[in-house]
């Protein structure tokens, strides 16, 4: 046998869940990866020249899905977990700002992520979305630690920074990640109330320019609604439509408080949704409408939100939550069938961004980006539905291995790439930061 065929890892005997156009799943299967990509996935004995690697894993009991992705979230926002509790999404807003401006530091905010990152791996989540300040240490830590992460400056009036610097700023991040390997460009504002039209104009011209996707958080709650048609005569989502900023390449955080309207101009425009429906209750903001908005064809994709809103980065709960609230609010049993769902945490969130070229399916020539669930568990026997029992029975502790671009970080439940206990210790001492605070 050619060194040609030789995989690097061969994963052996488990269900793949591929999440291809077919939503194909493969009862027994093998996956070969070679480098960063998966060089070829199909039932298991399939192409024997190419059974040959320097690692085998072993599948069996096991069922691989993609990657889950974090369509949006605040990392470092672990640092405030249970910091602010029981507030209205704006009083919460002033109280965390008051923090992150004059306490956050690189140093801060590279441990926050890396509990962020460190998180998600055992839960299953490959990519993820960030918004948030000192985001150049959050870039150069994913790039050390292979996790994939989509950021970028964030835009906002909210530090203070003038027009000329926010998008000097935004401009150079978007030079400088063409560097990095597993971080990709993404261009964000903070929102319509933090944002003049002036910097939302100017942002406008830069996405045109180069080319990739907006992002921004639009009508949350009914407070930002009022705050925006009280300024602008309009929603939200039609003042970003008055910006000329909503595409396809443009992906909306939350849409909870929208009208019908509001519907019309996502659909017609291609938007993405961004959906964080744990963080959405808990601050008490509402029940976004996707069972509506998937039946207009509009792409909803799963978030997270930070953890000091949610108050954690578990997408696995998130996928469960999001077909009981909306067969419950709905009263119609019938809504977001499971295999809709994991769409939702993988394909959609690769598709809003740009990327489902590389990520969101297992499919040859994609990368390696995907997650081996332990089904050998007492709570998901039997299994007559693999998507229901992923959907409704699975929770994050039955995550067993993760791979990113053919990099192995999780194995056997434990990180392989994030030292625990370094970073419990450095969790640790960052936590005194917040020891001044008001009680």
């Amino acid at each position: 046998m050619g060194n040609q065929t030789r995989m690097d890892i061969l994963i052996k005997d488990c269900q793949i869940v591929t999440m291809d156009e077919e939503h194909t799943v493969i009862d027994r299967g093998d996956i070969g990866i070679k480098g960063e990509d998966i060089h070829f996935i199909g039932p298991a004995g399939e192409k024997p020249e190419m059974r040959e690697a320097e690692r085998i894993i072993d599948g069996r009991g096991k069922v691989a899905v993609p990657g889950l992705i974090n369509a949006h979230g605040h990392l470092a926002m672990t640092l405030f977990r249970g910091f602010v509790e029981d507030l209205k999404l704006q009083k919460w807003l002033e109280r965390v700002w008051e923090y992150e401006l004059t306490v956050l530091n690189e140093e801060s905010v590279r441990i926050g992520s890396k509990i962020a990152m460190a998180e998600m791996i055992q839960g299953g989540v490959t990519t993820a979305h960030d918004m948030y300040w000192h985001y150049r240490a959050t870039m150069d830590l994913a790039e050390s630690i292979g996790f994939r992460l989509i950021t970028g400056s964030p835009i906002t009036e909210v530090g203070g920074d003038s027009l000329e610097e926010l998008i000097s700023e935004a401009r150079d991040t978007l030079d400088l990640i063409e560097d990095y390997r597993t971080v990709h460009p993404v261009l964000q504002a903070h929102s319509i109330y933090t944002t003049s039209p002036e910097i939302m104009n100017a942002v406008r011209e830069l996405k045109e320019e180069y080319g990739v996707t907006f992002t921004t958080h639009a009508s949350e709650n009914d407070k930002e609604v009022e705050e925006v048609q009280q300024k602008f005569g309009v929603s939200p989502i039609r003042q970003l439509e008055k910006f000329q900023l909503l595409d396809e390449r443009s992906v909306l955080a939350h849409c909870v408080q929208v009208t019908e309207e509001d519907l019309e101009i996502l659909q017609n425009h291609g938007v993405h949704v961004a959906h964080c429906p744990e963080s959405n209750l808990k601050l008490g903001s509402g029940i976004a409408p996707v069972a509506a908005m998937t039946e207009l064809g509009i792409n909803v994709c799963l978030g997270t939100d930070g953890a000091a809103s949610n108050n954690d980065l578990d997408m696995i709960s998130e996928m469960r939550l999001i077909p009981l609230l909306q067969k419950g609010v709905n009263q119609d049993p019938r809504l977001i069938p499971t295999a809709k769902v994991l769409e939702m945490a993988t394909t959609a969130g690769a598709r809003a961004y740009g990327l489902e070229d590389q990520i969101g399916s297992l499919e040859e020539g994609k990368k390696a980006d995907l997650v081996l669930l332990d089904f050998d568990r007492i709570h998901l026997k039997p299994c007559h539905d693999v998507y229901a029992n992923l959907v409704y029975s699975a929770n994050k502790f039955d995550v067993d291995t993760v791979l990113i671009a053919g990099r192995v970080q999780l194995e056997g439940g434990k990180l392989t790439t994030i030292d625990r206990e370094e970073l419990l210790e450095e969790a640790a001492a960052v936590s005194g930061m917040f020891d001044a605070r008001e009680e």
